[in-house]
């Protein structure tokens, strides 16, 4: 489940100084994200973070500047149902599309769901993943 902190709440209008900045990062073995925005002329600030999968506003921007990376789902090969429920909280009607058609996660996403599936065939069958 992911956990989000909201430091300040304080914006202006959007205006052509603001500046709005987002990332996805892995921390200690975990999915994190951060959200800045900051306008000078106005001098609002605006700092939002979390853990897991960021709100969908971020990751549409994140998105939108890096692209995403198709990832097979189920299978030897593929990104562990499991895992890929765990993460996003899919529904089962959801994974099951996922698994026709593969998932779209973003470059940092892909990384992390990759170590975690590489980390849980490791420890073997019947391991907590």
């Amino acid at each position: 489940m992911a956990e989000q902190q909201m430091y300040l709440t304080l914006h202006c209008e959007p205006c052509e100084d603001c500046v709005q900045e987002d990332w996805q990062f892995i921390r200690d073995g975990e999915l994190h994200w951060a959200g800045f925005e900051h306008c000078p002329r106005y001098e609002a600030y605006v700092c939002d973070d979390g853990r897991g999968v960021p709100p969908p506003w971020i990751r549409d921007r994140i998105v939108a500047r890096e692209g995403t990376v198709h990832l097979p789902v189920g299978g030897p090969d593929g990104v562990p149902i499991t895992l890929l429920r765990r993460v996003y909280g899919l529904s089962i009607a959801e994974v099951a599309a996922a698994r026709k058609t593969g998932y779209r996660a973003t470059p940092v996403e892909a990384r992390y769901l990759s170590d975690a599936a590489t980390r849980t065939s490791a420890a073997g069958p019947g391991a907590p993943g």
